[in-house]
């Protein structure tokens, strides 16, 4: 071989080693950036995905739905700031422990919540395969929501059982802890403290409440604390210039799962504008690429479903809200339920504080401890003594005071304020870890025991927590100490329960089969239909107050002039079934003979009694 030969074999064999260099170094670095939450998060862009493909069958959807999910993902992790400080073995002794402890309290016993029934279950099966109204279709839930968190919730459901499937909200909770240790390193420098600090942070009864079933409200709550945690870092903010892109990513994703996260981000956005004009020196070029590429980021998210409802009912983002996005098949109403929050300015000004005096108007479960109401009276506070204060503190006293009242104004629902409600117990352990600090430096006593008496009614708050949490949730399930020998036996079924029809008796499968068209005229009977018969289109009657709506009842008329000579159905529970009738004549239809079926709720147990009975066009007057 000559000399030229060998010097070009050389050179390429030094390139190719150059190559794998480079390779494996970007796989270490890639690999630095990888935090627990992250492996979630691949799923929550895959629920992102999804909907810009609902016009494609379902096979070629998935084909495009998961390598642009993946590409996401992959640029989200790889521009993070590498991870500082991994958590060790003790954080999650500390904190994962109580959490499973409270998880694995319910989690044999299957989810059986109102709103899981009414239109969770059904947003969550339809998302997965297109938009959740087919056409033929009318209004077969109360409203076409978004259903990316019901989309999230049904891949856990499918890859591991009904029962299990809930896990997806003690994981996001366990993200969270993470989150919130991280907010809490500049103030606890002790990691175990500091872990033990993060579970008080977390244990309040209505996160508790939402650990193990398929409500969505936990599932924003890690990607607002990050968005937080990002907006609050100096450091982050000066290292990656991207942080204002990641912001957006992290609100709009929080909004797509859950609309009402808008109002409590604005303190954030507020925060990060100000950051944003505040740096030195102003590149306004870089600085106005980066805010139109975050515009670009949020935007991406929400408006394939917003389009889908568009088409549906000529309206915008929330169609019941025809007080604000304008609708002829919905009820004028701004989307305010009067049984919560204040009444009247003064009230809702006040209520971060009146709730823990009211707390029949927090939630249906009228259980509160207060954790919201120490932590907003704290803020204001610490608000009062102004620069006297380090700045990210009232960084963090400004999010959870104008966060407070934007959730109080909203309509001041717990469930909607779960955001609040965390930060609200991480400001408290600030505040008391600062007092440690100048007691100190200067050896004043009172700041320790004012340390003490927060460190205290944290600790009396989760016993409360643990209390309200072991007695009660949104399904009212028992526990594994009121009824050990049932949650016994329905423990056989976990990982074994990923639909109804193979538990159905011969009988009531051919029941089913036999439905060409369902109407939904009782309450809790939708989110059933998709593991009954999915191939049955569905024609909804309970859609907040859609039947009031002179063109509505035309519509739903109209529809069901086209399904003439078809066999058509309806289910109600026993105790609904009075009610459902009511509902069926104020449209002009009635309900044919009874017949009873029981069904196997994923699984030979728990056994479920419903009435099923065939449309009647023409009823005989009664």
């Amino acid at each position: 071989m000559s000399q030229f030969a060998k010097s070009d074999v050389c050179h390429s064999q030094t390139a190719i080693d150059k190559a794998h260099f480079s390779l494996a170094a970007g796989a270490r670095n890639f690999r630095s950036r990888i935090e627990f939450g992250d492996a979630l998060l691949l799923f929550y862009f895959v629920v992102f995905a999804r909907p810009w493909f609902w016009g494609f069958e379902n096979a070629a959807a998935w084909c495009f739905t998961i390598p642009l999910a993946i590409a996401g993902w992959y640029l989200y992790v790889a521009t993070k700031q590498p991870e500082v400080g991994r958590f060790n073995l003790s954080f999650w002794l500390i904190v994962g422990l109580p959490l499973i402890f409270i998880y694995a309290l319910r989690a044999p016993f299957p989810d059986s919540s109102f709103d899981v029934w009414t239109y969770h279950l059904f947003h969550g099966e339809r998302g997965l395969v297109g938009f959740i109204y087919r056409p033929g279709e009318f209004f077969p839930t109360p409203a076409p929501y978004n259903p990316a968190p019901d989309m999230l919730t049904a891949i856990f459901r499918h890859l591991l059982g009904y029962r299990m499937g809930t896990i997806i909200n003690f994981l996001a909770l366990l993200w969270a802890a993470t989150i919130v240790d991280k907010i809490l390193r500049p103030y606890v420098r002790r990691p175990r403290l500091r872990a033990a600090f993060v579970l008080l942070t977390l244990f309040a009864e209505h996160l508790l409440f939402e650990i193990n079933n398929y409500m969505p409200d936990l599932l924003a709550l890690p990607l607002m604390l990050e968005a937080t945690r990002l907006v609050l870092d100096s450091n982050e903010w000066r290292a990656n210039r991207r942080v204002l892109v990641r912001l957006a990513f992290l609100i709009g994703a929080s909004m797509t799962l859950k609309l009402s996260n808008g109002a409590v981000a604005i303190p954030i956005v507020l925060i990060c504008i100000w950051r944003w004009l505040s740096t030195r020196p102003l590149n306004v070029k870089s600085l106005a690429f980066d805010a139109l590429l975050s515009v670009v980021v949020f935007a991406a998210l929400l408006p394939p479903c917003m389009w889908w409802v568009f088409k549906l009912t000529v309206s915008s983002v929330m169609t019941f809200d025809k007080g604000y996005f304008r609708s002829p098949l919905y009820p004028a109403t701004n989307g305010w339920d009067g049984r919560w929050g204040g009444f009247g300015a003064p009230e809702i000004l006040s209520w971060p504080i009146l709730i823990f005096f009211k707390p029949q108007r927090t939630a249906e479960l009228g259980v509160y401890s207060g954790r919201l109401s120490i932590g907003f009276i704290a803020a204001l506070m610490l608000l009062a003594l102004g620069r006297r204060v380090e700045a990210r503190t009232r960084k963090l006293a400004f999010i959870v005071v104008l966060g407070s009242l934007l959730w109080s104004l909203t309509m001041g629902y717990i469930r909607y304020g779960l955001y609040i409600e965390a930060l609200s117990g991480l400001f408290m352990i600030v505040i008391a870890s600062l007092l440690l600090r100048e007691s100190a430096r200067i050896t004043l006593r009172w700041q320790s025991v004012l340390a003490a008496i927060i460190c205290l009614i944290l600790m009396v708050q989760a016993v409360f927590a643990y209390s309200y949490a072991s007695r009660q949730e949104w399904s009212m399930r028992p526990t594994a100490f009121q009824e050990f020998s049932s949650f016994a036996n329905e423990s056989k079924y976990l990982f074994r329960d990923r639909s109804i029809g193979r538990w159905l008796p011969a009988r009531e499968r051919e029941m089913f089969d036999r439905v060409d068209v369902w109407v939904v005229s009782g309450s809790k009977t939708a989110g059933l239909l998709p593991f009954l018969n999915d191939q049955a289109p569905v024609l909804g009657l309970r859609s907040a107050g859609i039947i009031s709506m002179e063109p509505s009842r035309r519509e739903f008329a109209r529809m069901l002039d086209t399904y003439a000579g078809k066999r058509i159905y309806s289910l109600a529970f026993p105790e609904d079934y009075e009610e459902s009738v009511k509902v069926l004549r104020s449209v002009g239809i009635g309900a044919g003979p009874v017949e009873t079926v029981v069904v196997p709720f994923f699984g030979p147990s728990p056994l479920l009694t419903l009435y099923i009975f065939e449309i009647q066009r023409n009823p005989v007057a009664q």
